[in-house]
């Protein structure tokens, strides 16, 4: 898939999901979910102030009897009850809604009740890249922020498994860095290059992975040969794997703000997708979120 056009009609050949909303009644999320429901793509279950959601659902022009709604009155409890929703097997996909993300993960963490599966749980941000024809995942850009290398491997598998689900077997991984060269005074490009020799060994499976790759040498093959650089992952990389949130954070924004790519985003490492798109993000970045968890939801079944 090389697009979020073929990510949604994957995602209507395979059948809706069953998304539980925490905190549902934002209009923004409910316009997604109503899109979606009408491509086939997934089922919402609502949680919050019925009365609430029942108003938005109005406003929006829809019927509010077609809709699973459960009761919860506080922020807390509509986490509470969607996390439940999930790991009882009532819903496939977990979502975030008029939620703070703390609140809105915390019983996603719980470890008698939470959906905790021993991985580490980390974002990743899909933009649709039109000048190589595919999808790029950045990771992680919002949950991890300072990785170390063990939690880096965590993310990169992550990514790989999502990669996986969106049809690309063996990704392109770019460990990037703000220089393409080992320096002692920049832990990351250490990590960068364990990272690349844990994949050579087989510890880091189903992946070609480099690193240190500066951005330039990752995202262009031509760039890489001015700098004299052999790699078999520049101008190739299905995955940018940053060294920071901050990194991940300003490389997302700018390819939204100043690139203005088509994207989506994921959490994954729990025992079912996690959607925690920002408020800010379009109500197409919402529509495709959904499509790709469905995709992973199946994938996360196989």
């Amino acid at each position: 898939m090389t697009n979020f056009q073929a990510v949604i009609a994957e995602a209507q050949a395979q059948g809706p999901v069953r998304i539980a909303i925490a905190q549902a009644a934002d209009p923004e999320v409910l316009m997604a979910v109503i899109e979606a429901r009408k491509a086939g793509l997934a089922e919402g279950v609502l949680v919050g102030d019925i009365k609430a959601i029942s108003n938005v659902l109005a406003d929006l022009n829809e019927d509010t009897t077609t809709y699973t709604m459960v009761p919860a009155s506080t922020p807390e409890e509509c986490a509470e009850k969607a996390v439940a929703l999930v790991r009882g097997g009532e819903a496939d996909v977990l979502m975030k809604g008029l939620i703070q993300t703390a609140t809105f993960l915390r019983p996603v963490f719980d470890k008698k009740t939470g959906l905790r599966t021993g991985r580490l749980v980390s974002q990743a941000s899909i933009f649709e890249w039109p000048e190589k024809d595919k999808l790029l995942t950045v990771t992680d850009c919002a949950i991890n922020i300072t990785p170390d290398l063990t939690q880096k491997k965590g993310i990169l598998k992550n990514a790989i498994m999502l990669a996986q689900a969106l049809s690309v077997t063996i990704p392109h991984v770019a460990a990037v860095c703000a220089l393409e060269l080992v320096n002692p005074d920049m832990p990351e490009t250490i990590e960068a290059a364990a990272l690349t020799k844990m994949a050579d060994r087989g510890e880091i499976k189903n992946a070609v992975v480099d690193g240190p790759l500066a951005l330039d040498n990752a995202v262009s093959e031509e760039a890489a040969a001015h700098k004299g650089i052999v790699s078999p992952v520049a101008g190739k990389v299905d995955i940018l794997l940053v060294p920071d949130m901050k990194t991940g954070n300003v490389i997302h924004k700018s390819l939204v703000h100043f690139a203005h790519l088509k994207g989506a985003s994921a959490v994954i490492g729990a025992s079912a997708p996690l959607i925690a798109t920002s408020r800010s993000d379009s109500a197409e970045t919402k529509l495709n979120s959904i499509a790709v968890a469905n995709l992973l939801a199946r994938h996360l079944k196989q």
